[in-house]
């Protein structure tokens, strides 16, 4: 799919709008923004051996939670549709790769939630795999910018059109300063796939590469927020599945099913370590942030909200 952007014309005025941003930030008289990097296809324990600098800083900074995703479909579109909606497969009946928008009419996006609420708010979804745009793009009103970014030439393992993506998210933090963005990364589950599986040099080193395009975006957010004292700024780094030693997903082993959130916020203390929150929950996080009523079908629940913590072995 070539670039493309679609911009929303509708605004729902009958909605009312809710108060300023909630928790901390509001208590500072500022105003909560969210950034949630998806990275398709990592395991963490990769990112460990890695040793990625990047990722490993945004852990130690924030909140961790490790978790499996099973019963639930270890594959790109069931799963990134379950961390833009809230909703597992079994409600929003996505089970592979190929889908149109119909789902969402029934489980709206987070995009399509936060603006019936609050249309004044500015989301951005900029993505390299072109089903983020289906999702992103659905729904009345849907997210003010979507793009896909366009293929780039002589690029075997994804890290130049990866790269443009990243370039994409840095320029709309640095110029637009969305309430909203959502960016989604592609490389390491294509060296996966192609290039040797999660044991082999080529993940570790497509890992090594997105950690540095997740460092980028991370400076630009903490520019932005150092340049303008009235933001407050969330980061959010999720995977949809894991992979197999010797690559491939769409089983219900750990390897595959294996994924994990973090967040790095005022409202989130650092070092905390936890299984208790999963892709689910990433949607009602944002919609709490941002200031929007929870959705009652969502099947998580926001990450603000204190959870008993069960520390992970080992940390």
């Amino acid at each position: 799919m070539n670039r493309r952007q679609l911009l929303s014309t509708t605004a729902l005025t009958a909605c009312a709008l809710l108060g300023t941003a909630t928790g901390a930030a509001a208590a500072h008289g500022t105003t909560n923004k969210v950034v949630l990097i998806g990275i398709d296809g990592v395991r963490y324990d990769r990112i460990e051996r890695a040793e990625a600098p990047n990722l490993l800083r945004l852990s130690a900074e924030g909140l961790l939670s490790r978790s499996s995703l099973a019963p639930h479909i270890s594959v790109s579109g069931p799963s990134w549709a379950t961390v833009l909606t809230g909703v597992w497969d079994r409600k929003h009946g996505i089970t592979g790769n190929i889908f149109d928008a119909t789902p969402f009419a029934r489980y709206p996006t987070v995009f399509t939630r936060l603006q019936r609420v609050k249309p004044a708010l500015k989301t951005h979804c900029i993505a390299t795999w072109e089903m983020i745009a289906v999702m992103a793009g659905s729904g009345e009103p849907r997210a003010d910018v979507v793009v896909t970014t366009a293929p780039v030439p002589d690029d075997p393992d994804e890290s130049k059109i990866d790269a443009a993506t990243a370039d994409g998210v840095v320029t709309a933090i640095t110029r637009f300063g969305p309430d909203f963005c959502f960016t989604h990364l592609d490389q390491v589950d294509h060296a996966g796939h192609y290039a040797g599986g999660a044991r082999s040099r080529n993940y570790r080193a497509a890992i090594e590469r997105v950690d540095r395009l997740v460092g980028r975006i991370v400076a630009a957010v903490d520019a932005r927020a150092a340049a303008e004292p009235g933001e407050s700024w969330t980061i959010l780094v999720t995977t949809d599945h894991g992979h197999t030693a010797e690559g491939g997903h769409g089983g219900m082993s750990a390897e595959e099913t294996a994924t994990f959130v973090i967040a790095r916020g005022p409202d989130f203390p650092a070092g905390a370590t936890t299984d208790r929150f999963c892709l689910a929950d990433l949607t009602p996080t944002v919609l709490d942030l941002l200031g929007a009523p929870p959705d009652p079908a969502s099947d998580g629940r926001s990450m603000r909200t204190a959870p008993s913590e069960r520390p992970l072995a080992g940390r």
